[in-house]
């Protein structure tokens, strides 16, 4: 379990350099503003090309995602009803929430807890794939369509809004080259891979600086909800993706173990960052974020315990 303590170890190290950061004010009032949009804008559509274009897209058509990618879109799904619908909540915050319980840190975290737990990177791509390439462009166009929508819009300019969205574009031209075998000259795709790597670090930065000024209890307004994500991320995701893997599916030894690590993981940055770029629900997804990973340490150990 020394890995699992390792990857949150990486993560605190960046989160760190971010809060200095934000304590020191070097980077100014709207330094936090320019890294999210760097993320969103540069780092994160060049990292969705490059890992898209890399691997093979039939892995994420395997029977292990229909544990961890059903029990994100059940929960997510639950998560967007019970806040739209019965709280009568913003459709925005209903979709933050419902990322904020399906997208997992997958990237800087579940990456080396397959490495050093797993053993076995492989476990990382599916849910990466299915995350890039189906949740974020679903959650992306419901937001664009509820942040768009007008008396006198036309039928088409929602579809046209979601095709400029640089998140879909990277994952569609990711998508082409995987499927057709494209490769870009080296002199092209090494500055788009250096680009890419930006991402996780960049996120991690920016979210270090939202807690410049501390972080205490959550807002009145908001610890009804948090209590609700916390809930189903580290508690109902994992126990519906045992329920599917296991006895549904039967998986069993490491495969199951991985099923459920991955669904266990927190809140993924990215959720932060794409709230700070359609400012909608960003103490939430802040906080949603730091509780989600400090509860993930004894999530993860005791799955660990139970499974490994």
């Amino acid at each position: 379990m020394l890995a699992v303590f390792e990857g949150f170890a990486v993560i605190a190290g960046v989160i760190l350099v971010g809060f200095v950061l934000g304590r020191s004010e070097v980077l100014g009032p709207n330094g936090q503003q320019v890294i999210a949009k760097l993320v969103f804008y540069a780092g994160t559509p060049t990292l969705l090309y490059v890992t898209v274009a890399d691997t093979d897209l039939g892995l994420i058509f395997n029977t292990a995602l229909l544990a961890t990618g059903g029990s994100a879109l059940i929960v997510g799904v639950l998560l967007f009803v019970l806040t739209r619908y019965i709280r009568k909540r913003s459709t925005g915050e209903a979709m933050f929430s419902a990322w904020a319980v399906s997208y997992v840190n997958i990237g800087n975290l579940g990456i080396p807890i397959a490495a050093y737990v797993l053993h076995d990177i492989g476990y990382v791509a599916p849910v990466l794939l299915f995350q890039l390439l189906i949740l974020a462009p679903i959650g992306m166009a419901v937001l664009d369509a509820a942040g768009k929508k007008k008396h006198n819009q036309r039928w088409y300019s929602g579809v046209l809004q979601i095709l400029k969205n640089p998140i879909v574009l990277g994952a569609a031209a990711g998508v082409a080259a995987s499927a057709t075998g494209f490769e870009l000259p080296r002199f092209i795709f090494e500055p788009i891979d250096m680009i890419g790597a930006t991402a996780v670090p960049g996120a991690l930065l920016a979210f270090g600086i939202s807690l410049k000024d501390g972080w205490g209890l959550p807002a009145p307004g908001t610890r009804k909800q948090l209590t609700y994500i916390t809930v189903a991320k580290q508690v109902i995701q994992p126990v519906l993706a045992w329920v599917i893997g296991g006895p549904l599916l039967g998986y069993s030894g490491i495969a199951l173990f991985a099923i459920v690590v991955t669904s266990a993981l927190p809140t993924a940055q990215n959720v932060y960052i794409y709230s700070m770029q359609y400012r909608q629900s960003e103490a939430l997804m802040r906080d949603a974020v730091f509780i989600t990973t400090v509860l993930a340490v004894p999530t993860l150990v005791i799955i660990a315990a139970l499974l490994g």
